[in-house]
């Protein structure tokens, strides 16, 4: 243990503020690795609750406590952890989250058989607000593009595992632009720096959301993301292609802080965003459903510490009155997001939940789409990354009389085909052909129209014939 704690392989940083409440687990999380030869570095932004005496109850050798001065934020947190720390591997963590135990053991051997890689990330629980139970698995895109890092928060810090070379990077961390949002700088320039990123396929962290939490400065936090973003937009190693991407990129953030001020009932705020974004990507707005109205429904079933249809009056009331189409956007909001809902908490053991979301939609006439059974293939997906995809059809086996009755069986039998083909898929891009002409062959009697679905036959007759991707 001495040596380990002398030359530990793998540094582990969690910034904390005000974390009194939630940093114990985080940190016990971490203690419980079985990889066991890591530091952890847990830097107090100047937090003014008792944050650093959750902290010095650790007794473990391995757990170090720093302090600022003053508080700096997150960002400048991290790098203060990354400038005290000794391993060739850095994690982060964020002190509401939690580790899975076997998190360092699969990113050091992941690193340690891939060394072109400098970037490791995985999916994610995300949790019910303020309880253990699982909302989803959140699944960042197997690999990940530029465009997709600035564009989104696919990678929250929990899931980041860096080796020490590109993490001492300065120019990542610094100059502080901005107190929020600097994980897209962060993000962006290691990628256009040239380090390689890579998704380990395990789910091996869990994202945890506090209930009733409430934001202050909402306009100044949106223009930090803004200015976060712009600083990879504006960056001469930045591609044009996703240089073009800055007015949906801008939207986005708009969007989301616009739901955030409407949420919170300050109506002034988000209808001044709408209005920015309707400056530059007006066709955000228009559509059945609109692009908008899609995004606001992601964010709203997302938030399970309010009533979602309530949270959905709530924000539909505050639009502006000039806005299109807000009465059937409203509608088909609640019928989908409700069925989303539905198959979430049938999958995650929450039956009694998923029958009052599935009730909620059919009261309004949902009927299933291409649209749904992708979003619906998806949270699926998630559910196989985490148990399996035999636990997805033994799931689908034993609830399908339920499904069936809200979705009908033509939608029920399409469920189960779109997920035979992205796993199909999902197996053929890891080099696997050896089951996919059977998964196939499921779905195709199944749903008849993917025999003229060109992606689907052709993955049918190179796996047929052994021909992998990797060969």
């Amino acid at each position: 243990m001495d040596a380990m704690k002398n030359n530990p392989l793998v540094s582990v940083i969690i910034p904390a503020y005000n974390g009194s409440d939630s940093i114990a687990a985080a940190i016990q999380s971490v203690l419980a690795q079985t990889h066991a030869n890591f530091e952890l570095i847990v830097v107090d932004d100047k937090s003014p609750d008792t944050t650093g005496e959750a902290v010095q109850q650790f007794s473990d050798a391995r757990v170090k406590y720093i302090r600022h001065e003053e508080n700096q934020g997150a960002s400048t947190a991290r790098w203060t952890g990354i400038t005290h720390s000794a391993g060739e591997i850095v994690a982060f963590l964020d002190q509401d989250d939690t580790f899975h135990p076997e998190k360092l053991e699969a990113h050091v051997k992941f690193l340690e058989e891939n060394p072109e890689i400098g970037f490791s990330y995985n999916p994610y629980y995300e949790h019910v607000h303020s309880s253990d139970s699982i909302r989803t698995v959140a699944m960042p895109p197997q690999n990940i593009s530029l465009g997709e890092l600035v564009l989104g928060f696919y990678l929250p810090p929990s899931a980041w595992v860096v080796r020490r070379k590109w993490a001492l990077i300065e120019e990542v961390w610094y100059p502080q632009v901005a107190m929020r949002g600097r994980e897209i700088i962060v993000c962006g320039k290691l990628f256009m720096a040239g380090c390689k990123f890579a998704r380990i396929d395990r789910v091996l962290h869990s994202r945890n959301y506090q209930a009733g939490r409430r934001f202050g400065a909402l306009e100044k936090k949106c223009e930090d993301e803004l200015a976060c973003q712009e600083a990879i937009f504006s960056d001469p190693r930045c591609p044009p292609e996703v240089a073009k991407m800055r007015p949906i990129g801008n939207s986005a953030i708009r969007a989301m802080w616009a739901n955030v001020a409407f949420t919170q009932r300050e109506t002034a705020v988000g209808r001044k965003l709408l209005w920015e974004i309707s400056q530059s990507m007006p066709g955000l707005f228009y559509g059945a459903p609109s692009l908008y109205t899609t995004f606001l429904m992601g964010y709203c079933i997302d938030d399970e510490s309010h009533d979602y249809e309530t949270l959905l009056e709530t924000i539909f009331k505050q639009f502006p009155p000039e806005m299109p189409g807000v009465l059937e956007g409203y509608m088909w909001a609640v019928a989908r997001g409700n069925y989303v809902r539905g198959i979430r908490a049938l999958f995650w053991n929450r039956a009694d939940d998923a029958e009052k979301y599935f009730s909620l939609g059919d009261e309004i006439g949902f009927q299933p789409d291409k649209e749904f059974v992708l979003q619906a293939t998806h949270e699926m997906l998630g559910f196989a990354m985490s148990n399996g995809e035999a636990a997805v059809l033994s799931r689908l086996g034993s609830l399908s009389a339920e499904i069936e009755k809200h979705l009908g069986k033509h939608g029920t039998q399409w469920l189960i085909a779109s997920f035979l083909v992205n796993i199909a898929e999902q197996k053929y891009r890891n080099g696997e052909t050896k089951n996919i002409p059977t998964m196939l062959m499921g779905a195709f009697r199944r749903r008849p129209k993917y025999l003229v679905d060109r992606g689907a036959l052709s993955l049918f007759f190179k796996s047929m014939f052994g021909v992998g991707v990797r060969s």
